[in-house]
């Protein structure tokens, strides 16, 4: 009888090492996204292969949500502290289930709980696009994550895009590839890697690489930048880059019926087939 009640032990030992880290991780919580627990089919999962990816990275997510705060709200009180805002990405990209400061933050003595900035906060996180999906075993799975945000807010991240009035990362219509026929970016895509990709070396890794790009008006690309890549493996972000820069032009995204200049972000799979 040991034996068989063992694994169900070991598995309410993890769920309590995982409660735990939720009510006193918060501490060292930082001005950044972090991956806060993920499921799939019930089990928990220790390591996500693919996390979800705002178009255009990191920089365009706080350029977007600075873009649409109204600081006078965020800044009308003499509050300091933060206000954490939990939301989910489901399978199909989609911003969902988004709370501020739930119960079991509520201890944290550097909390700012205040309905009319929770409300702000709360409005412009359902005002994101879809995402890239976070992805386990290549499949789309929900993920949930926890954002920060420090009041008064000064600390302002939207710094490192060039021209963000100019370079969009919220359009009406995604930049699109199209390559031999294919009718889906996504297919495009995986057939001109196909064509056109090289092994890198011989290591063995399989995974993507993220790399994002801008399109201009005309569908040229430009500024490379890896998001996340496969470090470690020897010649794979290198050959990403390659890639990338050898793709023919797309079709630019579009806002109102008009192409504009964008990010987009592109994934290069390495899978041995």
């Amino acid at each position: 009888m040991a034996n068989k009640n063992r694994p169900n032990m070991q598995r309410i030992l993890i769920i309590l090492i995982i409660l735990t880290f939720r009510l006193t991780g918060f501490s060292q919580i930082e001005n950044q996204i972090s991956v806060d627990s993920l499921a799939v089919d019930e089990e928990m999962i220790t390591y996500l292969e693919t996390p979800p990816i705002f178009h255009g990275g990191e920089d365009s997510l706080w350029c977007f949500i600075e873009n649409n705060l109204d600081f006078k709200i965020l800044n009308y009180s003499n509050l300091q502290g933060k206000v954490l805002v939990f939301f989910e990405i489901d399978t199909t990209g989609k911003v969902i289930n988004i709370q501020t400061n739930p119960d079991y933050t509520q201890r944290l003595e550097w909390l700012v709980n205040d309905s009319l900035i929770e409300n702000e906060i709360k409005r412009v996180i359902k005002l994101l696009p879809d995402w890239e999906p976070g992805l386990q075993r290549d499949k789309p799975i929900r993920v949930k994550y926890t954002l920060p945000i420090k009041i008064p807010y000064t600390d302002y991240k939207c710094k490192t895009i060039e021209n963000p009035t100019t370079t969009y990362w919220k359009v009406d219509k995604y930049a699109q590839f199209r390559y031999k026929g294919e009718k889906e970016t996504k297919e495009s895509i995986e057939k001109f890697i196909g064509e056109n990709g090289i092994w890198p070396s011989q290591d063995d890794c399989i995974g993507k690489v993220y790399v994002r790009v801008i399109i201009n008006e005309k569908g040229e690309l430009s500024d490379f930048v890896i998001l996340r890549g496969l470090d470690g493996c020897r010649g794979f972000n290198e050959e990403a880059l390659r890639l990338v820069g050898l793709m023919p032009n797309w079709k630019p995204a579009e806002i109102n019926g008009k192409p504009v200049k964008s990010y987009t972000v592109i994934p290069i799979g390495f899978i041995l087939r």
